[in-house]
């Protein structure tokens, strides 16, 4: 694997927080401490424009490309939606008193997981809401889906991952193992696999026919705060607040490459979020240094 930066992108003036793909396969949306969410070619820098601004720090963003509509998810629990066709707020949705970290899209549903331990569906249609699960008292930190399994992953700051039936919409098993907050999770497509990655800057694995720990490594030096699959599926990236980002192999989580500043004038800071554009075999980090970049992936 040849893995090579693009660009680097430092239009942000604060910590970013929040990626998302554009309104084309080559393009992105970014956000974080600046409250502005700016979309940007990764191959014209100069591209960038600010498509929307919000009171306080984004956490979370997602378009939904065909309503053309952006939901942000900021840190003081409101829920912006943008309809970038008329480019002005269509709804603020004031539901949670705290944190949104994390949106997600299921079946014309809009899944939102807050710091106040609650995940609320809201409809894409109307954005009414639908229902509300109460999962725990600390944070729900970040989604995942398995549609072939009907089923959500949560991470969670009571040190747990949820798994949720999307059919009853009840929790059906809670996962243990790691011994501090967890920030991300990932199925692994194709398998009976969940790897999560925690605060305690362990990697797990864990079997889903039996719900066991099956591997658990030291993947990064600090906080795992987000995972991203890669190269259909073949390989995980983690994103890490020891400033590095990490690929591994999906089949047994060996380390393929470290991205850091040392070695590839990576990030000098808390690397906090990953997106990757298939289209393009790119992957962008996001990090506390302001700046987003654009990794060149080739096998």
């Amino acid at each position: 694997m040849q893995i090579n930066q693009l660009v680097k992108f430092s239009f942000h003036k604060g910590s970013v927080y929040a990626l998302a793909q554009g309104q084309d396969a080559a393009s992105f949306l970014s956000a974080g401490s600046d409250g502005i969410i700016v979309q940007c070619s990764i191959h014209d820098s100069e591209s960038a424009t600010a498509i929307a601004k919000v009171e306080g720090q984004v956490f979370a963003l997602l378009l939904l490309p065909e309503k053309n509509h952006l939901v942000i998810g900021t840190m003081s629990g409101g829920l912006h939606v943008i309809d970038l066709n008329l480019r002005k707020e269509i709804h603020y949705i004031t539901y949670h008193e705290q944190s949104i970290f994390d949106i997600k899209y299921f079946q014309n549903q809009l899944l939102v997981a807050s710091k106040d331990g609650t995940l609320s569906v809201w409809s894409v249609a109307d954005y009414a809401l639908q229902r509300t699960l109460s999962i725990s008292e600390l944070s729900l930190r970040m989604i995942d889906i398995s549609p072939d399994r009907n089923e959500m992953s949560i991470a969670c700051s009571d040190n747990s991952i949820y798994l949720v039936d999307l059919q009853r919409w009840k929790v059906k098993s809670v996962l243990h193992g790691p011994t501090n907050s967890v920030f991300s999770v990932a199925f692994l497509p194709g398998t009976e696999k969940l790897l999560a990655g925690s605060r305690d800057a362990q990697l797990y694995c864990y079997d889903l026919k039996s719900n066991d720990l099956v591997q658990q490594i030291k993947a990064h030096l600090y906080t795992i705060n987000d995972l991203e699959l890669i190269s259909d599926n073949k390989y995980i990236a983690s994103a890490s607040r020891d400033k590095s980002v990490r690929i591994w192999n999906t089949e047994n989580l060996s380390l393929v490459k470290s991205l850091d500043r040392d070695k590839n004038n990576g990030h000098i800071n808390s690397v906090n979020r990953l997106l990757w554009m298939p289209s393009q075999s790119v992957l962008l980090s996001a990090s506390d240094d302001r700046s987003i970049i654009a990794w060149k992936i080739e096998e």
